[in-house]
């Protein structure tokens, strides 16, 4: 299965302490979630948003968000990647190529989402929405450059080999992978005509499929030659509950492994919001609020795995690791073996426990909403992680900045971000009727820049709007025929 190959790939070298074989943040789509339209899109940002939305009721048939950034490797400039993926060409594999620095520790993200048929009731004084999704979240932080690099080239590369290497803090990596079962209830909290409050709580029940989880707290080595490895001391533990070769086949990784809950909350706050912007029988004229602030916290709970989970640890151990060039890790259960083998001289010396509790990717957001008149909005939001722990996936920290027409049918948004610090990006998306495309991330499919990440997001929605009223059956008033708010 894809999933399994994506997580062989990126976690397999890490389970093997990175023995000669070889990363989450999760997407906040900033281009669609900001939208007063964005339903399910955006209610992962912030549940409150689905309150007094300009919709009654959206019917969500699925959506789908992949996303991977890194530090370290990158694919060049002008690769032509799209339009050689196009034509059936492969692009050459000098062009993926990697950031040799010594300085600063590097990272990866990797998130993918696929949210099924969920829907969504919005009205002024309260709105509910469900919906269940597949997740998978993973992150990467603080793994050393010369450690990156062995990963990349092998124990066998001459320039790092003969030098003595140490870990400067300690590193870890964590991936979960789970379906999300889960129900929001929101309501107006405060409503006058300066000032307008909605809140809004998401319960999940989180079903676990599978969990890694991998913390370096100490490591002194040195690749003395292509066929021998010297670990002077490692500090090492690591967890998983995944499927394995054997009788643990693939077949088996999308059985339950084990459960938990998490939640989201939020609140916005609507200055002079502009109830006949709202109003279905009035022309859209003006602005529908001065500014918009919501406030969130999201992702906040926990999966206790229990199920196929095993728990090991190396305690300041060291081994002369000769061979290392011809050892084969083939799935968990081998490496476990030869690991433990390899340090403790036996098959079962570093076993610690046989579940664990790994933390999801919770964060803190600010969003601030301006429309600069009916159409025409800039929307800046802010998210910081919140640190539960070695064993919680880390959320990046972001920032963006996005402009973005907005109509009924129409939606146009240029999302301007900065992903942990580290490098600035523009992305695009729209929306048109049912239908949202977009990414966050553009460098790869126009090839100006060096591109360290990729994302890619789509949505079908269908939602109905309140309409004024009716002449007769399947007839609609003309405007001026609607009653004004307030009176007879």
């Amino acid at each position: 299965m894809l999933f399994w190959m994506r997580v062989k790939h990126y976690i397999s070298f890490i389970l093997a302490l990175f023995m000669g074989v070889s990363h989450s943040f999760a997407q906040e789509m900033f281009g669609a979630a900001s939208s007063n339209y964005a339903g399910q899109m955006g209610m992962d940002l912030n549940p409150a948003s689905i309150v007094n939305a300009p919709y009654r009721w959206e019917l969500h048939l699925v959506s789908m968000d992949v996303s991977v950034l890194n530090n370290y490797m990158y694919l060049a400039k002008n690769s032509r990647l799209i339009r050689k993926s196009f034509k059936g060409e492969s692009v050459a594999q000098e062009r993926f190529t990697d950031k040799y620095t010594t300085k600063p520790n590097k990272w990866a993200y990797n998130s993918a989402f696929l949210k099924y048929p969920a829907f969504i009731y919005s009205g002024k004084k309260f709105a509910l929405g469900f919906h269940i999704s597949t997740r998978e979240e993973l992150s990467a932080r603080n793994v050393p450059f010369h450690l990156a690099k062995f990963l990349k080239e092998g124990f066998d590369y001459d320039q790092q080999q003969g030098i003595n290497y140490t870990m400067n803090k300690p590193s870890n990596t964590v991936l979960i992978n789970w379906h999300e079962l889960s129900f929001t209830g929101g309501a107006k909290l405060y409503d006058t005509p300066e000032a307008f409050i909605t809140g809004a709580l998401t319960v999940n029940y989180n079903y676990g499929l599978n969990a890694v989880y991998v913390q370096i707290k100490d490591l002194q080595y040195n690749s003395v030659a292509d066929t021998l490895l010297v670990i002077d001391n490692i500090d090492l533990e690591y967890s998983h509950a995944v499927p394995d070769n054997g009788n643990n086949g693939v077949q088996k990784t999308l059985q339950k492994k084990g459960g938990g809950w998490s939640t989201s909350f939020g609140m916005e706050y609507y200055r002079n919001r502009n109830e006949a912007f709202y109003n279905p029988c009035r022309k859209k004229e003006g602005k529908p609020y001065d500014y918009k602030i919501g406030a969130s916290i999201i992702d906040l709970g926990y999966m206790k795995f229990n199920k196929n989970a095993r728990i090991y640890k190396f305690d300041n151990v060291n081994t002369d690791w000769y061979g290392i060039d011809t050892v084969k890790f083939d799935g968990f259960g081998s490496t476990d073996s030869i690991l433990q083998q390899q340090f403790y001289g036996n098959y079962h010396g570093a076993k610690d426990g046989y579940g664990f509790k790994v933390f999801t990717p919770a964060a803190v957001s600010v969003q601030v909403d301006v429309p600069l008149n009916s159409f025409f909005y800039v929307n800046a939001s802010v998210i910081q992680r919140l640190p539960l722990g070695p064993m919680a996936v880390s959320r990046s920290n972001q920032v963006a900045i996005t402009p973005r027409l907005e109509t009924r049918r129409l939606e146009i948004a240029l999302p301007f971000s900065l992903y942990d610090y580290f490098r600035p990006r523009i992305g695009a998306s729209i929306r048109y009727g049912v239908f949202t495309i977009g990414s966050d991330m553009l460098g790869p499919f126009v090839g100006l820049t060096d591109t360290y990440g990729a994302d890619i997001y789509f949505a079908i929605s269908i939602k109905h709007f309140p309409v004024c009223g009716r002449e007769g059956r399947g007839k609609r008033p003309r405007l001026e025929q609607c009653k004004t708010p307030g009176k007879s």
